[in-house]
């Protein structure tokens, strides 16, 4: 009897300790004292409520590593146990895992599949993942049960990234009409209007200028782009005192700095103009129109030298960027010759030989030819390559074998190609006109 009781009180006494001690973490971690929370839990059995006490205390310390570790130890143990599923999915898209993040969502659904909350985190990994297919399959499933406002949004996102704008904006309308205040919803449909430049410019205006008088006129995205379209209609009044209140907002952006500068340029307030084209400057001096207003209105105001500067450095760029066409022309007619899109490909050789006329391209441009069988143009171009061939090199159209050839240079190898070719156009055309 007396040893039952020994052990009873002994028992009564560990359970009490123990208590205790979890009584002792929760307090430490009511204190933010995590670190502490943490070395106390190590001392405890190892046991579901204390491995997610100190998950969560890994958690706090955005010790997400440690925390993963701690929920995956757990889910080993227990596949089925969906809270710990939800709370990886969770972790590991707050650590940036987005990939990861979808696979414990995607496991979450299949433990719950009614969950709408579960559900709906799915169609958001799916976003956060770029997958645009899998949010659009995702999201169709929660509208059946309700139209989430940020879904819809997320959804007309994944229709922009598929090249879908007309269901995009049926999204970002509905997400709209859901939530007024979602700006960026408003943003992507004015976006969409933007670019449709002098069809959608009044749109952006009415939409935007809607939003800033009746929802928030400090809204600086939806006031950029009320801005951007004021300007680009030639109201500068409006577009000033926006762009304005914008920086006023503390709006430093290139973009808004960039159009309150040309609002002051276009009504030639040249010394204002100067001032915000310049902040524009410092944050992006690569914009070939940048650099030749802000050079233009350096050169109307005081600073002429740096103005000259400025547009050297615009011509420049300029030429630099023409070099980089020839070189961007002569792979897109490349492809187009290897897709046999041939009128396309001898568009692109033509513009590359006016920026330089290298005579491979005159060689290119009769075999675009030939190969639409226009004989005559591809005649006329061979000939044109062939008398580009150097007044010292020997060239006939007589046959060689293989290993001749491969001791020839390769431009004398195509100019005997191009000789051989013209003397078979020219008996095909002459028995082809004596046809007619």
């Amino acid at each position: 009897m007396k040893y039952n009781l020994f052990f009873l009180t002994a028992f009564l006494l560990h359970g009490f300790l123990v208590f205790s001690q979890k009584t002792d973490v929760k307090k430490l971690m009511q204190e933010y004292r995590y670190r502490e929370a943490i070395e106390l839990l190590q001392s405890l059995p190892e046991n579901r409520e204390n491995m997610l006490l100190k998950a969560v205390s890994y958690e706090k310390l955005y010790d997400y590593p440690s925390a993963v570790a701690v929920y995956e130890k757990l889910f080993a143990t227990n596949p089925s146990d969906v809270d710990v599923v939800i709370s990886l999915a969770e972790i590991t898209a707050q650590s940036g895992d987005a990939d990861a993040s979808l696979k414990y969502w995607k496991l979450a659904n299949e433990l719950s599949p009614d969950n709408l909350f579960v559900l709906t985190k799915k169609a958001m990994a799916h976003y956060r993942a770029s997958d645009w297919a899998g949010t659009l399959s995702s999201s169709t499933e929660v509208f059946k049960k309700d139209s989430i406002p940020i879904l819809l949004r997320m959804t007309g996102d994944a229709y922009h990234n598929l090249n879908d704008d007309v269901m995009a904006n049926y999204h970002y309308t509905k997400a709209l009409e859901k939530n007024p205040k979602d700006y960026l919803a408003l943003s992507r449909i004015c976006e969409y209007y933007y670019a449709m430049k002098e069809d959608g410019y009044d749109t952006v205006i009415v939409m935007t200028e809607n939003y800033l008088k009746n929802i928030d006129p400090q809204q600086k995205t939806i006031g950029q782009l009320n801005g951007m379209a004021n300007y680009s209609v030639g109201n500068y009044k409006a577009a000033t005192k926006q762009f304005e209140l914008n920086t006023a907002l503390g709006d430093s952006t290139y973009t808004t700095c960039y159009f309150l500068g040309m609002t002051y340029f276009a009504t030639k307030l040249y010394y204002y103009a100067t001032k915000w084209l310049e902040r524009a400057y410092e944050q992006n001096d690569n914009d070939i129109n940048l650099l030749y207003y802000y050079g233009t209105s350096l050169a109307r105001t005081f600073d002429r030298k740096k103005g000259i500067e400025v547009l050297q450095q615009g011509v420049e760029k300029i030429n630099k960027l023409n070099s980089m066409l020839y070189d961007f022309e002569l792979s897109l007619a490349d492809a187009y010759l290897r897709s046999e899109s041939y009128a396309k490909s001898i568009d692109y050789y033509r513009s590359a030989y006016k920026r330089q006329p290298d005579p491979p391209i005159l060689y290119n441009i009769a075999q675009a030819y030939d190969s639409m069988k226009d004989y005559k143009n591809a005649l006329a171009y061979y000939e044109r390559f062939l008398k580009t061939a150097p007044a010292d090199m020997k060239i006939d159209a007589t046959p060689v074998d293989n290993d001749e050839l491969k001791k020839m240079p390769t431009s004398e190898v195509f100019y005997r190609a191009a000789l051989q070719r013209i003397e078979k156009l020219k008996e095909e055309l002459f028995f082809k006109e004596g046809k007619q």
